[in-house]
């Protein structure tokens, strides 16, 4: 075995990176990256895991490096998520089925498939009341108890599964969860055809809420954000009105206003993805009466907003976790050229090289889009580092 080079992740910590790395090709092997706990990442060679029953192998193809396994990395948790014990990461995924379980009669063998990671208990009352997501004793793969696909092999429940057609690439295939987050996210805000919308925060999410919001019937989006890059991909792909807001401002009464401006009216709906701090109290200062504010990034548990404002106003603060069962849809709204979701990778790289990928997102954390990781690349193909920041990196993992 051969141990690879230690990086630095940020400014303030320095993380040893072990990847195990067996010299020659065993196609009886399952080469994976695997968190062991806070700072200790590694490449290893496992067993080829068989599928048990209603469950199915699948040959992994590419998979996307997400904000999410960063933050495992460096916290060995995220709030209530804590790695107790090793786990492999990647919960964007797409592959091959190679082997069915006992029991498997939805899928064939060659099947192309986008995975769902969110494994829901199915007995709880939140399942029963078709609030899965929201499932105490849910597994999630790469994140929650369940082994993911940065690796060569996975398996995974057969529903979890979900075809794509011919003309949809993998690598749009691994696209498919984050999609499902800003699908989710709008259809529980039941956004109505017509509506006006700001979306704040143009990283992997944003671009894609903002597509989204488009394609089922806002009469406008804008998108805020620093950055330059982000806000024209957000343009080249289709919003209406781009808004560069230069810092947070300690007024949001004022931020606000700024925005209604720039939109030409109030929102009728805000969607809050980037997390930054003092969002949510600009967002129901810009929000009509009646109107909703809808949460996808976290950035503080506790934050400082006009509450009573908002309830005497009648706006409607609301959340969204991960994603209820809408990846036919994310498929549907791909196939039909609604939301393009291409665009939003940067770089592909193979699967060990996870590290580069981890530290281009840390480092260009103001710019990342997302990566995605393909299984069956021997080398970088993304364009210039020096000249593109990251936006989606995406993992090639099958290696030979």
């Amino acid at each position: 075995q051969q141990q690879l080079n230690v990086f630095t992740l940020s400014q303030h910590c320095l993380f040893s990176i072990s990847f195990f790395v067996s010299i020659g090709t065993n196609m009886s092997v399952n080469r994976a990256v695997r968190i062991h706990g806070k700072h200790d990442l590694r490449f290893e060679n496992l067993p080829v895991p068989e599928p048990e029953e209603n469950h199915v192998l699948i040959k992994m193809a590419t998979a996307g490096l997400c904000r999410t396994d960063i933050h495992l990395l460096e916290e060995g948790r995220i709030d209530f998520i804590i790695i107790d014990k090793p786990i492999t990461i990647g919960h964007e995924n797409s592959g091959t089925v190679s082997k069915l379980g006992p029991g498997v009669t939805t899928l064939a063998v060659g099947d192309r498939v986008a995975m769902d990671p969110c494994r829901p208990c199915g007995d709880c009352r939140h399942c029963k009341r078709k609030r899965s997501n929201l499932c105490p004793n849910m597994t999630l793969s790469g994140v929650i108890k369940t082994d993911g696909g940065f690796a060569t092999h996975m398996t995974t429940p057969a529903y979890t599964c979900h075809k794509i057609p011919d003309h949809i690439s993998l690598e749009e295939g691994a696209m498919m969860e984050p999609l499902s987050v800003g699908v989710y996210a709008v259809r529980r805000a039941r956004m109505e055809k017509g509506d006006s919308v700001i979306v704040t925060g143009a990283g992997p999410i944003g671009l894609l809420v903002m597509q989204v919001a488009k394609a089922l019937g806002a009469g406008k989006v804008m998108i805020v954000d620093i950055n330059e890059f982000r806000l024209q991909l957000a343009s080249k792909i289709g919003v209406d009105i781009i808004h560069k807001s230069i810092a947070p401002s300690s007024d949001p009464k004022a931020a606000a206003d700024e925005l209604k401006a720039a939109l030409g009216d109030e929102a009728d709906l805000f969607i809050e993805c980037s997390g930054a701090k003092g969002l949510v109290d600009v967002a129901i200062h810009a929000c009509r009466p009646g109107g909703k504010v809808m949460m996808i990034g976290f950035g503080e548990m506790a934050m400082h907003a006009h509450i009573g404002m908002a309830a005497a106003r009648e706006i409607d603060i609301l959340g969204a976790f991960a994603n209820f069962n809408n990846f036919p849809e994310c498929i549907e709204l791909v196939s039909a050229g609604k939301v393009d979701v291409k665009s939003i990778i940067t770089h592909r790289l193979p699967l060990d090289k996870v590290s580069e990928g981890m530290k281009l997102i840390q480092q260009g954390s103001q710019s990342k889009l997302s990566l995605i990781v393909h299984h069956n690349l021997l080398q970088d193909t993304g364009r210039s580092v020096q000249l593109l920041l990251p936006g989606e990196i995406i993992i090639f993992c099958e290696l030979s």
